[in-house]
């Protein structure tokens, strides 16, 4: 099952530089289409940008100027092989659908997202891929208002153009609490079941756009992400081929990376670690969770001052600084029960709920780790790879270096050639 790669001499170098991850990337000239939303079965939806094949070429030239240098000009990301019919036009639509509060009975908020469509030739069959975000806090960084803004990151320019090179229709959520349904709710971070039904909401209002705008579907789907992004993608995918309701909706190929799998157990890891690189994530996962199904919970039980009182204020989506308001220090963030793991039953209970549970995977399933990684912790994704082979599925789990951050590259190196090899 468990496999170990070093240098992958058969990629083009082009795809290490391509995802120097986290990085800003700037967005070249585009062509902007007013279009009035249209309202069908409660979906809206706009074009936001569209792009032909200069526009792509643009964003790649921007992207390599600042990232890459000049020695390596030659070197292509738009697969300059791939023909389509006619004129070139990637249209990028928001998609709205209303939904349940991810909390709140009887309250409502306005879920949004991104839709990638390639140029569209009749006749043709068109894979569908979700790819769910990793982590983001701030309001300005939803992926709708990344491509309005024209402030494209490496996931969305990723996907924009495997969308392009192999023809496919890539959905991005915003997650709930972020794009028009910021101040609506906030985000259940890590909270199994309002984020696996928010986003089954916002790829059906997807696919009803495709529909209407005659894509038709080629086999099943390819779901992906990184880091939350890996969360969300292993609980979507485990309910897609658990969950009768959903046998129309199969699963090609399942890729993740940095995956949170065991949230206990990453908690007892944190429990055990002197420091944390990114020590937000846990409290914005408590913040999550109070917010939403378990309001009951008192953050002073598991954060000291005065992270306990100011944790919602700094990691409202508003403040810039909030990376630097939380210590990395595990001693002066958490409580010390917390950090003993006494009286801890109920926070406990609800990490546990809220783990990916291990399946019986019909799908090709791979992961992706860096051994480094202290900020999802490897030995947390290990386990859960050996787990589910025990129960029965199948799952290739590929180690690499780097930590969370710089592992990254390597999830998406290794997806670059996953989708080269799938057609």
């Amino acid at each position: 099952m468990e496999k170990k790669y070093g240098k992958l001499y058969f990629i083009r170098f082009a795809a290490v530089c391509f995802m120097a991850f986290m990085a800003g990337c700037s967005d070249a000239d585009h062509q902007e289409t007013p279009e009035t939303p249209v309202l069908q079965d409660h979906v809206k939806y706009e074009i936001l940008k569209d792009y032909s094949f200069k526009d792509l070429k643009g964003l790649e030239n921007e992207f390599k100027k600042e990232y890459i240098g000049s020695a390596l000009e030659f070197l292509s990301l738009v697969d300059g092989s791939v023909k389509y019919e006619g004129e070139v036009r990637m249209c990028v639509y928001k998609v709205v659908v209303e939904s349940d509060h991810p909390g709140k009975t009887g309250a409502k908020v306005n879920l949004s997202g991104l839709l990638i469509t390639p140029p569209f030739e009749k006749g043709r069959a068109y894979r569908q891929v979700i790819a769910p975000p990793y982590t983001y806090v701030l309001k300005r960084e939803a992926p709708t208002l990344r491509i309005a803004d024209g402030n494209l990151e490496p996931h969305i320019l990723f996907w924009l153009i495997a969308a392009y090179n192999h023809g496919y229709a890539v959905m991005i959520p915003d997650y709930p609490g972020f794009g028009d349904s910021f101040g609506q709710c906030y985000i259940p971070y890590v909270e199994k079941e309002p984020m696996v039904r928010t986003t089954i909401e916002y790829v059906k209002a997807a696919q009803s756009v495709l529909k209407k705008e005659k894509y038709e579907k080629k086999g099943g789907f390819i779901i992906s992400g990184y880091s939350l992004g890996a969360y969300v993608s292993l609980q979507l995918a485990r309910e897609f081929e658990t969950n009768n309701i959903y046998k129309e909706m199969p699963v090609d190929l399942l890729f993740t990376g940095g995956s949170p799998c065991n949230l206990l157990q990453e908690a007892n890891l944190i429990r055990a670690s002197e420091s944390i690189p990114q020590p937000y994530l846990l409290p914005l996962a408590l913040l999550g969770y109070k917010k939403n199904g378990y309001p009951h919970l008192v953050m002073g039980d598991y954060l000291r001052e005065p992270y306990a009182s100011e944790a919602a204020t700094r990691l409202d989506g508003l403040h810039e600084d909030f990376g630097s308001f939380f210590t990395n220090k595990t001693q002066d963030l958490f409580t010390a029960n917390f950090m003993k793991n006494e009286r801890q039953d109920e926070i406990n209970k609800i990490l546990a709920d809220n783990r990916v549970t291990p399946w019986k995977n019909n799908c090709t399933f791979i992961m992706t780790h860096g051994e480094s990684d202290q900020t999802v912790y490897y030995d947390q994704a290990r386990d859960f790879a050996l787990e589910q082979e025990q129960y029965g599925g199948s799952v290739s789990f590929n180690v690499t270096g780097g930590t969370h951050t710089s592992a990254g590259l390597w999830f998406f190196l290794k997806l670059y050639t996953e989708l080269k090899d799938l057609d």
